[in-house]
């Protein structure tokens, strides 16, 4: 048989096929050209009219037969060991493409508020580490407005958080979870923190460091206030930076505002106190808000599913009207 060199397309060239491919490989696992046949389903001649043709179209010798045994030449080799290595990277696709088409790998990004949400959404985050380790999970936090922003913005697949206060054209999907709960904190040895129920009349006298003016939590506070014909606290510092709250909490007497889930949990571990008190701080509910314009990719969903299951959610809820 001639020999020629092969060109940069030679696999186009020689009609080179999967099943090419396939046969080869099989000469890896089998020494006679019956049992590599056998093992891909195919009869002896067919499977030698292959192997016949493709030494002819590339115009290389690929194989010497001892016996019955097929030898690959240094030829035959070469084209063995790199198909196998195509057949496993053809193999190893199949299974990424069907991670992706079920859910199991890709990337989902959520933004979420950073008080209510706490407890659910680590929750979520340690079974999908366990379950589904390949999915990659982005946090990002802020207050709602900004969040909803980069919904629509497609900066994030799915929201954790609340409505706009204005009505958006983006049609967006709602599922509605829960009012916030509000507690008031303070340093662990507060001298506060070990009276009764105390009312808001004797927390307007101290010092308070709390989110931006105009934010739902401080608009609330006020709101208590005038309600009751008291004054609104003159020592206020300004600040949506937890980690600032907590450094001036844990220096000064100074009160501040948390969510109640996030509240309890740094309570847990001893860096605040909950102050008793005689009446309910609730602000705005939050839920889990996505895109009605963006389809959802697979790994998006087997996210949102597992979010309705660490919140208690029905797998299909119906969605609240467009935001």
């Amino acid at each position: 048989m001639s020999q020629s060199h092969l060109g940069p397309f030679w696999f186009i060239a020689s009609r080179l096929k999967l099943r090419h491919l396939q046969l080869l490989a099989a000469f890896s696992r089998h020494p006679t050209l019956l049992a590599a046949a056998e093992s891909l389903g195919m009869a002896q001649p067919a499977a030698s009219k292959l192997i016949g043709d493709l030494e002819e179209l590339m115009k290389i010798r690929l194989f010497r037969l001892e016996g019955r045994r097929m030898i690959p030449t240094y030829a035959g080799d070469v084209l063995t060991r790199h198909a196998l290595v195509m057949l496993d990277e053809l193999e190893r696709t199949r299974v990424e493409l069907n991670a992706l088409v079920d859910g199991r790998i890709g990337h989902v990004s959520i933004g979420a508020i950073d008080g209510p949400v706490i407890q659910s959404l680590s929750e979520m985050l340690r079974i999908a580490q366990e379950d589904y380790p390949e999915i990659e999970l982005e946090i990002r936090s802020g207050p709602s407005d900004t969040l909803f922003q980069m919904l629509v913005d497609g900066q994030i697949d799915i929201m954790l958080g609340r409505r706009p206060v204005i009505p958006s054209p983006h049609p967006v999907a709602y599922e509605e979870i829960a009012n916030e709960n509000l507690v008031v904190a303070a340093a662990p040895d507060h001298p506060l923190a070990q009276n009764g129920p105390l009312t808001l009349e004797t927390l307007a006298t101290y010092p308070w460091i709390l989110q931006r003016r105009g934010s739902r939590s401080r608009q609330r506070l006020e709101e208590l206030l005038q309600e009751q014909d008291l004054p609104l606290p003159t020592r206020v510092v300004s600040s949506d930076s937890w980690m600032m709250t907590l450094a001036y909490i844990t220096r000064t007497r100074a009160l501040t505002l948390l969510s109640a889930p996030a509240a309890a949990m740094q309570c847990a571990i001893g860096q605040i106190a909950i102050l008793p008190i005689n009446f309910t701080l609730d602000v705005a509910p939050w839920g889990v808000m996505t895109t009605r314009d963006r389809a959802q990719t697979p790994a998006a969903l087997t996210i949102l599913s597992l979010l309705r299951r660490c919140i208690a959610l029905p797998d299909e809820h119906p969605a609240a009207p467009d935001t």
